[in-house]
């Protein structure tokens, strides 16, 4: 029986806690995550001239780091195309990633508008277009377009509840189940929503393992089940995803059993 409370956010969770992190969940998440960014993204377009005047757009390569931990957090991005990684270290000086930026997302904001210095390292993945807004004129723009306050309250909110859902998920569930998760979160950022297509999912699979918090080989080992089962195929530095719809189904009886006894 697994009980557990976070009390900062007054949430507390008990019984089969591992079923509230299924996979519908995690579709879920996908649809409000990419719902949340075109309504974020509208509001900046009725504020096109004031925002453009305001920001520097750059241009930045694979492996460059936009920001790193203890920086002083004097900007906010916007990345129009691209990805990045926002990572922080572990207890054991082992990398943690915390999740994958894709374009139209917002990222920096929280520790920019707090007015404190970076908690997290950000770096490019593949060749980005990065707009930049230093804090200053972030907040008066928030000022002049309480609107666009609104749905950025939102974005931030939601990253929450995603940082949360991913640490239920960690508890609970199996490594099998959180790279099939995984898997779906990335499909929503490379494809905008779940599609029935396949899609190729640009990461590692040493970036994965630290997105879910997972060894290399456990990761590796669900990986490749999911490949014998047809699900996906396992490329350089990429996973292309065959059957999306499947990633929903591939849970054996086993693991699902697993999973009721958390």
């Amino acid at each position: 029986m697994c009980v557990f409370r976070i009390s900062a956010s007054h949430v507390h969770i008990t019984g089969r806690i591992g079923m509230l992190q299924s996979t519908e969940t995690a579709y879920d998440f996908a649809r409000l995550w990419s719902t949340t960014r075109l309504e974020l993204i509208r509001e900046m377009n009725q504020a096109t001239h004031q925002f453009n005047a305001m920001m520097r757009i750059t241009k930045r390569r694979r492996g460059e780091w936009i920001f790193m931990l203890g920086d002083p957090a004097d900007s906010i991005y916007l990345l129009r195309e691209g990805r990045m990684k926002i990572t922080a270290l572990g207890v054991d000086g082992q990398e943690v990633l915390h999740e994958i930026i894709g374009p139209g997302e917002i990222f920096g904001e929280t520790n920019a508008i707090l007015g404190i210095p970076r908690t997290s390292s950000a770096q490019v993945l593949e060749a980005s277009l990065l707009c930049e807004i230093c804090r200053r004129d972030f907040e008066s723009l928030l000022t002049a377009h309480p609107e666009f306050s609104l749905q950025l309250l939102k974005s931030v909110g939601l990253r929450l509840k995603k940082a949360e859902a991913q640490l239920l998920n960690v508890i609970c569930n199996d490594v099998s189940t959180r790279v099939r998760e995984a898997l779906i979160d990335l499909i929503a950022i490379e494809s905008g929503m779940p599609p029935d297509q396949p899609v190729r999912i640009r990461i590692t699979q040493q970036d994965l393992a630290n997105l879910i918090g997972a060894s290399r080989q456990m990761t590796s080992q669900s990986l490749k089940e999911l490949e014998d089962s047809s699900v996906l195929r396992l490329m350089y530095r990429s996973i292309l995803v065959i059957a999306p719809h499947k990633l929903r189904n591939e849970q054996s009886p086993e693991r699902q059993v697993a999973v009721n006894a958390c």
